[in-house]
């Protein structure tokens, strides 16, 4: 609870409070809806290329120096966008992208140095339920901080929500220095490197002897980095599918509040609808733990992707407001049997050494699926109209569940067959 779920948790509030508004507040600085929703996209080019590095960085340093860099660094750049609003000028839209660019590698090293460590200390047979519980934390957030950011807007300025969002951060890393916030075998200042005396020793509970790739390595010198024993044709194909999957999360609450201003709704209700969608999937979170568990990884992601397609879908052929809050229910059932699933499978594939360089290998493909989703449906929307803009990711993703079934015998994704 209080050394992963506590601080993910209010870091997941305010990041769920700052998605809502992140299209509303480039149309409030005077961007067009494509520029709106190109926005976003430049958020995940920034994170696809900072993937690596994070997971280097979380890697080097241990998870709780790296998120505390990473939170000083967003207290920083949420000024800047608060600076942005206040200072009202012709600049003011490039300083609030500029900003946004830089963010993204924030989440990405809080979000890498969480799920390492849940990857490191849980045995396997509790792996996807500890997943899922992380996976929680962001709907969660997704659920409060959208609730808050919209009784904020109801009193005070749009930039009020990026203030709150600091204010969660630096929150999360305060509760992380607490002695109760410790894990017992695990130190959460410093990640052993792999290859180091103790790289193991969350999971034996003890130290552990050097490895073979310390014992040839030079005493005076650093040892060397292990080769990583991974799968990768299987990395590789249900990546794809994680690509889709990850398109489809990034385009929702863009497409949302884009239709949201179409259909005349107001800035807060938008923020509550999507609120109200992060509260439906944690419902259906407890179930998409007892399928990853009882009817394997593949089933799961079949059935996330083909409900949470289905709903853009629905939004397009209904284009009202009952229509919205149909289609934000759909989705939300889709994305709550997923919780967990991107985490759960990186895990799954993630080599005992040198896991937190996979996963940030791993983040590839959903960091990918962040530049991809909001740029195809500004590229979509320029191009044809925001209505196939929106239609765009529901039916990539449904050809994401297709993927994964058909190459799932060779993936070997672990199952109530293959435990």
């Amino acid at each position: 609870m209080w050394p992963v779920l506590a601080p993910s948790l209010l870091f997941a509030v305010g990041l769920g409070a700052v998605l809502p508004v992140m299209v509303l507040g480039a149309l409030d600085l005077g961007s067009s809806s494509s520029f709106a929703a190109a926005v976003v996209g430049i958020m995940g080019a920034v994170s696809l290329v900072a993937t690596v590095p994070a997971g280097i960085l979380v890697d080097r340093l241990g998870d709780f120096r790296a998120m505390l860099a990473a939170t000083i660094a967003a207290v920083i750049i949420l000024g800047g966008i608060v600076v942005a609003f206040v200072w009202d000028s012709a600049a003011s839209l490039a300083l609030y992208t500029v900003a946004l660019m830089l963010f993204a590698p924030v989440s990405d090293v809080w979000n890498l140095a969480r799920q390492a460590v849940v990857a490191e200390v849980m045995p396997p047979q509790d792996l996807s339920k500890a997943m899922t519980a992380l996976g929680g934390t962001q709907r969660v957030g997704n659920l409060i901080g959208p609730i808050v950011g919209a009784g904020l807007m109801l009193v005070f300025p749009l930039w009020s929500v990026f203030v709150f969002s600091a204010v969660a951060s630096v929150a999360a890393i305060v509760i992380m220095a607490l002695p109760i916030a410790q894990i017992p075998g695990y130190s959460n200042r410093g990640t052993p490197r792999a290859g180091s005396p103790g790289a193991n020793a969350a999971d034996a509970g003890a130290t552990t002897s050097p490895s073979p790739a310390e014992a040839v390595a030079p005493k005076s010198g650093q040892p060397p980095r292990p080769r990583l024993e991974v799968r990768w044709k299987a990395v590789i194909l249900v990546g794809i599918s994680m690509i889709a999957l990850t398109v489809a999360r990034s385009a929702q609450p863009v497409v949302i509040q884009l239709w949201g201003v179409e259909i005349g709704l107001q800035e807060s209700s938008i923020s509550l609808l999507i609120a109200f969608g992060a509260g439906l999937e944690l419902i259906f979170m407890l179930l998409g733990a007892y399928i990853k568990d009882h009817l394997g990884r593949t089933t799961t992601l079949v059935a996330c992707l083909t409900i949470f397609g289905s709903g853009f879908v629905v939004m397009v052929l209904r284009p009202d407001l009952a229509g919205m809050v149909a289609a934000a229910a759909i989705m939300a059932v889709g994305n709550g049997l997923g919780a967990g699933i991107n985490m759960t499978i990186g895990a799954d594939l993630s080599p005992a050494i040198g896991r937190a360089r996979f996963l940030g290998i791993w983040a590839i493909f959903s960091n990918g699926g962040k530049l991809a989703g909001p740029t195809v449906v500004s590229l979509v929307i320029s191009i044809a109209s925001l209505r196939f803009g929106i239609l765009f990711p529901g039916l990539f993703a449904i050809l994401g569940a297709v993927w994964i079934i058909i190459w799932s015998t060779q993936i070997g994704l672990p199952s109530r067959r293959r435990r």
